[in-house]
């Protein structure tokens, strides 16, 4: 829970694009992937923030290999809203949850004879999934095969599910692997459409598949695996801290997403840039 702690600590300030607390949490990044012996990049991108202006962004990308491989691209937004009205958001569940579990799979997962790992936290995603389609558009020559994105991993106690939303395309390979993977507190919940996404989570007024990362790169046919708890009642309030974050559920989530990432490595599925498709 360190990293938690320290993405929503005062002095990151909730991590909004363009701040100063950003480029604080990109140092924090950077230190802690190169500590997993990745090697890491900035990936500097300039976007429009209105009619006449542009703003700055920057994802930052680890890689555990050079190796001409398939790549399996896993992502989560470190930005959030920073202060507002001059209180403090410091997006525990959104995202720290989901940046803190990219960081530990970056060095928990072990390096695969089958598949390239790109780690990327992307940056002004709360803006417009910025980060995200800047890279997803600027790395289309590599032959990515599957994003896992990670945006809100803090299940709660009212409702024990993990949800992976997952590409249509891909449901009859990897649809046996995400049902065999549940914890001893809460369920993974596999889901093939952002209609019954919302009836499940009682969201009728939000797009699931266009909600995070995952959806630039279904712009770019590139099938994803999504990973969330769903709505919070928290969400995007000075309230999503980490005291309201469920410590023992969290982290049986994040262990439930190396699961299937384990077993999809060591399963007879073979991903292929042949599969990618939109939805």
């Amino acid at each position: 829970m360190t990293d938690l702690t320290i993405l929503t600590s005062p002095e990151l300030a909730g991590r909004k694009t363009n701040s100063h607390a950003a480029l604080l949490t990109r140092e924090y990044l950077k230190t802690r992937f190169k500590g997993h012996q990745l090697t890491v990049s900035e990936q500097p991108f300039t976007y429009s923030s209105g009619l006449f202006s542009n703003a700055q962004g920057v994802n930052i990308i680890a890689t555990n290999t050079v190796k001409d491989l398939p790549v399996i691209v896993i992502t989560a937004h470190y930005d959030h809203l920073g202060l507002q009205a001059g209180k403090l958001h410091p997006g525990a569940n959104d995202n720290a949850s989901g940046v803190a579990a990219l960081l530990y799979l970056s060095n928990a997962l072990t390096v695969s004879s089958s598949y390239r790992f790109m780690f990327v936290a992307t940056d002004a995603e709360e803006n417009g999934l910025h980060g995200s389609e800047h890279f997803a558009k600027t790395m289309r020559q590599l032959p990515i095969v599957l994003n896992i994105n990670l945006d809100m991993l803090a299940v709660k106690k009212s409702h024990k599910r993990l949800y992976a939303l997952t590409s249509r395309a891909l449901k009859s390979q990897l649809n046996p692997l995400l049902t065999q993977i549940n914890g001893d507190k809460i369920k993974l919940k596999p889901v093939y459409s952002s209609r019954k996404m919302s009836r499940l989570t009682n969201t009728k007024q939000i797009d699931w598949h266009r909600a995070s990362d995952h959806y630039s790169f279904a712009k770019q046919k590139i099938p994803y695996v999504y990973f969330s708890m769903g709505a919070d009642n928290f969400h995007h309030s000075t309230k999503d801290t980490l005291e309201n974050i469920n410590t023992p559920l969290y982290q049986e989530a994040v262990l439930l997403i190396e699961a299937f990432i384990n077993q999809l490595l060591t399963s007879p599925v073979v991903l292929t840039p042949s599969l990618k498709a939109a939805t």
